[in-house]
């Protein structure tokens, strides 16, 4: 956490003073960034190496890609594409320099439960935090309008056919882009879908966690804690704060 604390300070004075509008100060970032994720947080990494079966057969919805670190680790992973959704400006413009491998398409909107707009709030602080504004979550600050889509009509759209994997990291806002995708679920027996689960995160811009839970417990999914190493354990949902959760059939 104090490494955490201490990039994310280092983050907001780079924010105040401009300097990440330099290219080469935007490579330094993105550089660390990627270093950070993979030795201090990322649990797909160790997914891949325990579960790669997870990631055949089908494309790969990356949902809140950031600048690009998932999106690469998945393009590894998948026979298919990845296509990796972020809306905000900066970071869809790393994103899309970060998307190196063939099989990563950019998409440059936020996703919901329906396809439309939606008000971007930008969090100052932290790169990763930008937050879709709901009713319950109305901060000031800068609000940007940006494009929304529902997976079930990007998919139904592009004709994209089988989805293996889908992860989801909207901070709090994960109920509303499962609700968009309740066709993808139903004609994927096979999907997996990974998510933060964040309760807090969720309360914060109106939703319940438990909600979440239901959505996918009466569709026939059962979530497991994936762990750091990319280890499996079962979820018990007890005092569950913050974790990363597998759901699938």
């Amino acid at each position: 956490m104090k490494l955490q604390d201490a990039l994310l300070r280092l983050y907001a004075t780079a924010q105040k003073t401009g300097v990440l509008e330099h290219p080469w100060a935007e490579r330094a970032f993105v550089r660390s960034y990627f270093l950070y994720k993979r030795y201090l947080e990322d649990p797909f990494h160790g997914l891949i190496a325990t579960e790669a079966a997870l990631f055949l057969g089908g494309h790969v919805l990356d949902v809140g890609a950031n600048v690009g670190y998932t999106a690469a680790v998945f393009s590894r992973a998948t026979d298919r594409n990845v296509y990796a959704f972020e809306p905000e400006a900066r970071n869809f413009r790393m994103l899309e320099h970060n998307a190196t491998h063939a099989n990563i398409i950019p998409v440059r909107a936020a996703v919901g439960a329906k396809s439309g707009e939606a008000l971007l709030w930008h969090n100052p602080r932290h790169s990763g935090d930008h937050r879709v504004r709901t009713e319950a979550f109305a901060n000031g600050g800068e609000i940007t309008r940006v494009p929304m889509v529902s997976l079930d009509d990007f998919v139904r759209d592009r004709r994209l056919g089988e989805i293996a994997f889908v992860k989801i990291d909207v901070q709090g806002y994960e109920l509303a882009v499962c609700e968009g995708m309740r066709e993808i679920l139903e004609s994927n027996p096979r999907i997996a879908v990974a998510l933060e689960y964040d309760p807090n995160a969720m309360r914060e811009l109106g939703f319940d966690a438990a909600d979440l839970l239901h959505f996918f417990a009466t569709r026939g999914f059962e979530p497991q804690v994936i762990e750091r190493s990319g280890e499996l354990r079962p979820f018990t949902g007890a005092a569950a704060d913050y974790v990363n959760l597998l759901f699938r059939r």
